[in-house]
């Protein structure tokens, strides 16, 4: 499955699961903005640090994509995100993603 149908994917699975993980959020650990979990075995961890994917990424924010459990141990070179405006935007590499959800998806 390539890198853009994995993160659409994540956020078709992840809106329709945002009102039930409202509800069970722990607090985030140093170093995260949030956690968006995609299903039983997978996170993506929304990090408070730059991100070493390049061209469209430049500037923004690391994304580790990972099985739940502490930040940081899963795969951080395949997207990246920022807030603009209230609003969660994500890319790739390639390109920003023309969709975008509010940050409380994360929060």
């Amino acid at each position: 499955m390539g890198r853009t149908r994995i993160f659409f994917l994540g956020i078709a699975i992840a809106t329709a699961a945002c009102a039930a993980s409202a509800q069970t959020r722990k607090p985030l650990p140093p170093g995260v903005a949030g956690v968006m979990r995609i299903d039983a075995g997978t996170d993506y961890v929304f990090l408070d640090r730059p991100t070493t994917v390049g061209g469209a990424c430049k500037g923004w924010k690391a994304v580790s994509i990972q099985a739940p459990g502490p930040a940081g141990s899963g795969t951080t070179n395949l997207m990246c995100w920022k807030e603009s405006n209230g609003q969660l935007l994500t890319a790739t590499e390639q390109k920003v993603t023309p969709q975008v959800a509010p940050m409380s998806l994360i929060r």
